[in-house]
C-alpha cells in the first residue's frame, strides 16, 4: 500500500511538473513570435525609410532639372529679345548708307531734282521695309471715327457730313501686324448744333 501511494504521489508530481513546465513552452513559442513580429516590423519600416530617401532625392534632382530649365529659357528669351530685331536693324543699315550717299552727291550740287528724285528713292526702300515688317497705315481722312484708331483732337460741325466723320488728319497712325502702336490724331464731324470748333479735351 505504501508503495502504491509512493507511486501515486510521483505521478502526481510528473503531472504538477509537465504542468508547471508546459506553460514555460507557451510563453517561449509566443516570444519567438513576438520577436518574429517585431523583426518584420523593422524591415517593414527600414523599407519604408529607405523608399522615401529614394523619393526624397527623385524630387530634389527633378526640382533641380526644372530650375536649370527655367533659366535655360529665360536666357534664351532674354537674348532672343535682345536679337530680336537683328534683321529689321541691318536693313535700315543699308537705308542709312543709301541717306549717306545721296547727301554726300548732293554737296555742293544746284541739281534739285536731283536730290529730290534720291530722297524719293530712299523713302521708298524704308516704306517697304516697315511694310514687309508688318506696318501699315490707318486709314482716317473721310472714315468714321473709331476710337480704337483714331484720336479726336477737335471736333467741328459739319453739315456736308454724318456726325463722327474724320475730316482731317493730324498725324498719321500706324498699326503694327494689325495691332495699333500708334493713333491717328484727328479732326472730326459733329451735329451743327454750336458756331465754333471745339477742342477735345
Amino acid at each position: 500500500m505504501e508503495i502504491n501511494n509512493k507511486n501515486e504521489k510521483q505521478t502526481e508530481e510528473k503531472h504538477v511538473n509537465y504542468e508547471m513546465e508546459e506553460p514555460h513552452a507557451s510563453s517561449a513559442h509566443e516570444q519567438e513570435v513576438s520577436g518574429n513580429s517585431e523583426k518584420a516590423s523593422e524591415n517593414e519600416l527600414e523599407k519604408v525609410k529607405k523608399q522615401l530617401e529614394e523619393e526624397k532625392d527623385r524630387c530634389l534632382r527633378l526640382n533641380a532639372e526644372f530650375e536649370n530649365q527655367r533659366k535655360r529659357s529665360q536666357k534664351e528669351k532674354e537674348e532672343f529679345v535682345k536679337y530680336a530685331n537683328e534683321k529689321l536693324i541691318i536693313e535700315f543699315i543699308d537705308i542709312m548708307e543709301s541717306l549717306e550717299r545721296g547727301l554726300e552727291n548732293t554737296k555742293g550740287s544746284n541739281n534739285k531734282d536731283k536730290f529730290i528724285h534720291g530722297m524719293e528713292l530712299i523713302y521708298k526702300q524704308l516704306k517697304n521695309v516697315l511694310e514687309k515688317n508688318g506696318l501699315a497705315p490707318i486709314k482716317a481722312l473721310g472714315e468714321k471715327f473709331d476710337p480704337y484708331k483714331h484720336e479726336a483732337m477737335m471736333q467741328t460741325p459739319s453739315d456736308d457730313n454724318k456726325e463722327g466723320t474724320i475730316l482731317e488728319e493730324f498725324a498719321r497712325g500706324y498699326m503694327l501686324n494689325n495691332k495699333v502702336i500708334r493713333y491717328s490724331k484727328v479732326r472730326v464731324s459733329k451735329n451743327k448744333d454750336t458756331d465754333n470748333e471745339n477742342e477735345v479735351s
